[in-house]
């Protein structure tokens, strides 16, 4: 199968300053074959992409994605009480069949605001891979560990591995502690010892509150960073999940680590969790994407409106507006957060050899007028909607903002069902 795509407004993301150039693409089944100013070649699918933006698919590095169900569920709330007291009882009400359609409602979120590669924790990693392989998605996926849900998680975590790790796999099979404060030191020490012997990584929150931190602090008389450290988590590759309290100590454990920190932006607003420093983390040369978080703590899986709030909390939390800017922001949604998954080598960029995850995006709107600069446009005035089709692994899952293989009312129908008898 090859698809020609013609007459591209092409931003590659490859290297330090923007790129941007009129140029046609030529996809060969899964690959990235040409990239040439004319290509006349035939192909089985003809893309005329004129007035439209091309770039890589976005990463988004860090979402729950059967909790659609929540979103505006209860707001308002701090982070414990909101889960304790509100997303706690119900996820304990959630069937199998409940984690597919709810996956499934977001991934029909994420491919029509652009985003084409995401890293899910949650439980019954099965039903979520059920909902990914019928969206077409690309995912880094691991099921939920926790002190009190340990039961057959690192096993069904291996079976789920050997299934899926073969050569060009969309699925990526991670490990997942929750987080410092539900992960003793021997259950973080079984989950780095099951990463090794899978050669994989681990997917944790890390100083997501301060409340986070007292507590850790109080139990191990060192900081969430450290107390991770201690039980060699960092010798395998890792996402760290929001990473907002992080001190110049801690950074110095952290400078080398393989992988990176996942920023959520919106949700560590809403939440009044804090302000992550995205800046001095990228000076000390840590890897940084973004990423949603859940619905129910974001609102929305999109990503334009993840980047918006990513550069506006930096320029705010420095008071130096120049402390960020939109082209790095894009880094940071696309290369960089392929980086945090170890995925560079295979997404994040257009170029040739690489998979071709690709979002073609109308420029022809009013709000991205008038073209003084196309990257500030992509991340203070372009959102989601703006997305008109969608590639990934070399296929088409969205043309003129039509989903294909899914019946969209079906999805809208079998939620709405669950949120009656759950909600």
């Amino acid at each position: 199968m090859k698809t020609l795509i013609k007459n591209a407004i092409l931003l590659d993301m490859v290297g330090e300053t923007p790129n941007i150039r009129k140029t046609d693409i030529l996809v060969n089944d899964k690959i990235i074959e040409k990239i040439e100013s004319k290509i006349d070649e035939n192909a089985d699918e003809v893309i005329d992409a004129k007035e439209m933006i091309v770039m890589p698919g976005l990463v988004n590095t860090h979402t729950h994605l059967a909790m659609s169900i929540f979103r505006g569920y209860k707001d308002d709330r701090k982070l414990m009480d909101w889960l304790e007291n509100a997303i706690f009882p119900v996820e304990d009400k959630l069937r199998p069949a409940d984690i597919y359609w709810n996956s499934l409602l977001s991934c029909i979120e994420l491919i029509k605001s652009g985003t084409t590669t995401f890293n899910d924790m949650y439980f019954r990693m099965d039903k979520t891979i059920e909902a990914v392989e019928k969206s077409g998605m690309r995912g880094v996926i691991s099921w939920c560990i926790t002190d009190d849900s340990i039961k057959d998680k690192p096993e069904m975590t291996r079976k789920y591995f050997n299934k899926y790790n073969y050569k060009d796999s969309k699925i990526k099979v991670y490990v997942s502690a929750h987080a410092p404060y539900s992960c003793n030191p021997e259950t973080l020490k079984l989950c780095v010892d099951l990463a090794k012997e899978l050669n994989t990584g681990i997917h944790i929150h890390l100083s997501e509150t301060m409340d986070e931190e007292k507590t850790i602090r109080e139990r191990y008389e060192q900081s969430a960073t450290e107390y991770l450290n201690d039980v060699e988590l960092f010798d395998v590759p890792v996402v760290l999940a929001h990473g907002i309290y992080i001190s110049d100590s801690d950074l110095e454990i952290i400078k080398n680590i393989k992988g990176g920190i996942s920023h959520n932006p919106i949700s560590n607003c809403k939440l009044s969790s804090g302000i992550c420093n995205v800046t001095k983390l990228r000076e000390n040369g840590i890897n940084v994407g973004i990423g949603t978080d859940g619905i129910g703590s974001t609102t929305t899986l999109d990503m334009f409106e993840e980047m918006k709030m990513a550069a506006y909390l930096q320029k705010v939390n420095t008071m130096e507006p120049t402390s960020i800017n939109a082209y790095q922001i894009l880094k940071m949604a696309t290369i960089e957060g392929a980086k945090v998954l170890g995925l560079e080598n295979e997404i994040g960029t257009i170029e040739v050899g690489k998979k071709a995850d690709i979002i073609l995006i109308d420029n022809n709107k009013t709000h991205l007028y008038p073209e003084n600069d196309i990257c500030a446009n992509l991340v203070y005035s372009a959102n989601g909607a703006d997305v008109d089709t969608v590639i990934i692994d070399g296929k088409v899952v969205m043309r003129d903002r039509k989903i294909l293989g899914i019946d969209e009312d079906e999805v809208k129908e079998k939620v709405d069902k669950i949120v009656k008898r759950l909600l």
